[in-house]
């Protein structure tokens, strides 16, 4: 008995070894239970920009893989996504939503927008509500922006 403890401790402690770090997780997606388990690991590993950047990304996938099935004429199923996705790392599925980058840079500016103005009600997405679009001349703020202007109150 204790052998098979040691055996098992080992195998788990192996395998949280390997996934510690985000950018080294993949998405298994070989059945609904298996996906729905190794998104919950990159929801809990990624930092909470990436986690929306991922999510929206995982969205788009989903609405193009639909867009392309209704132009010819057939269906997008769940094992179509699946079989899109599995074995995809974070830096993969992004790309794969936008080759050229941008979204995930706007995703992920939203989330920090959101964060830096109110943001949404407690249990939300921070981007829910948000425009698509941000412009440059928004003034988003940046990490560690901070609206303390010093003892003159900013004049």
């Amino acid at each position: 008995m204790l052998k098979l403890t040691v055996i098992v401790l080992a195998a788990v402690l192996a395998n949280t070894a390997s996934a510690a770090g985000w950018r080294h997780l993949r998405i298994d997606a070989s059945s609904a239970a298996s996906y729905s388990e190794s998104i919950a690991t990159f929801q809990q590993k990624l930092t909470p920009s990436r986690r929306i950047a991922f999510a929206r990304s995982l969205h788009d996938i989903w609405a193009r893989g639909s867009q392309l099935a209704e132009e010819r004429q057939s269906e997008f199923t769940g094992a179509d996504y699946f079989r899109v996705l599995h074995g995809l790392r974070y830096e993969e599925v992004v790309t794969l939503a936008d080759p050229s980058g941008k979204k995930e840079g706007r995703y992920r500016a939203e989330y920090y927008a959101s964060r830096a103005y109110g943001g949404a009600a407690p249990g939300t997405p921070a981007w829910t509500g948000m425009s698509n679009e941000i412009r440059s001349t928004d003034n988003v703020p940046y990490r560690g922006w901070s609206t303390l202007r010093g003892p003159t109150g900013g004049l």
